[in-house]
């Protein structure tokens, strides 16, 4: 039922934070392997920007691009993550003291690991995901590589038929950090700031007040931590791939990281799209980990009868 329960919530969190995704994978394919200077065309400049040129370019619904692969992606990421990291907390594996205060290096390594299971059974989606948004119905908006998927089922057949099994595995390299750090930074910041705050009257009685303000602060942790890892995961995701089944721009995370800090520098290249990917993060862990806490509030109360 844990894994059940963690699934759902980052479903019912991943349908409010698509848009931001969106403009987030989108700002960080533009300009891709390019000197900032030499950018002529920046049609996902800011927020504002990149909400304008997507209506302009495919109307509303382009804000939810990609929402098929995102629910998929949500649903086999969270269920795995979430529901291992409860089974392994009611297993004693956080190490609680008697007070029932967490161990952060504990949090933070069974976190990561449960980011480890997550990313791997989720990487087929993801990758589908982030080139299902990268796709723009105008070639005046178009940034980085355009695939010509119609939808999950047809990327999943695509990619499956032209590169097997692998296939849908490419950039696993890349999504695993980005899930470990992300899942080591969110979970244990989140279990640590809910157990601060529950010593405060205000919050100890309410699980919803709790579960709010450790999801905001551990939004802009994570998104810290968490955002070039983003990154690259999105280039290697994105890029083309020859008959051989390799990626034509970067043949790896390191060598990724390497050629994007030699043309757009560091910080102009890994953390393009921070703005949106905060804004995608912060609602995201909100909803995700507030639906988590109250399904199992929910689920707590039905065993009980």
């Amino acid at each position: 039922m844990e894994f059940v329960l963690g699934g759902f919530s980052g479903v019912c969190a991943g349908f409010f934070s698509n848009p931001f995704d969106v403009m987030k994978t989108r700002q960080q394919l533009q300009g891709e392997l390019m000197r900032a200077q030499d950018v002529k065309n920046k049609p996902y400049k800011n927020i504002y920007k990149s909400i304008q040129s997507i209506i302009k370019a495919e109307g509303w619904k382009g804000l939810q691009k990609g929402l098929s692969a995102q629910t998929a992606f949500q649903f086999t990421l969270n269920s795995v993550r979430l529901g291992a990291y409860q089974t392994l907390d009611d297993y004693g594996f956080l190490n609680r003291d008697e007070n029932g205060k967490l161990s952060m290096i504990r949090c933070v390594i069974v976190g990561g690991f449960c980011g480890f299971l997550g990313g791997t059974a989720s990487c087929p989606f993801y990758m589908i995901k982030v080139q299902l948004q990268s796709q723009s119905a105008s070639s005046k908006y178009a940034v980085g590589y355009q695939h010509s998927h119609s939808g999950l089922i047809d990327a999943l057949k695509t990619i499956y038929t032209n590169n097997g099994i692998k296939g849908l595995w490419k950039g696993y390299t890349a999504l695993v950090p980005r899930n470990v750090v992300g899942s080591s930074v969110q979970l244990s910041t989140f279990s640590v700031c809910k157990n601060f705050l529950a010593q405060y009257e205000t919050f100890a009685d309410s699980i919803f007040l709790r579960a709010v303000v450790g999801s905001g602060v551990t939004g802009l942790v994570t998104c810290i931590f968490m955002t070039p890892f983003d990154t690259a995961a999105t280039r290697m995701f994105n890029q083309p791939v020859g008959k051989d089944g390799r990626g034509l721009l970067y043949r790896n995370l390191i060598d990724c990281f390497i050629k994007v800090t030699k043309t757009e520098g560091f910080f102009g290249g890994f953390y393009k799209g921070f703005g949106p990917n905060y804004f995608r993060m912060a609602p995201q862990h909100l909803l995700n980990l507030t639906f988590w806490e109250k399904f199992k509030e929910l689920n707590n109360k039905f065993k009980t009868r």
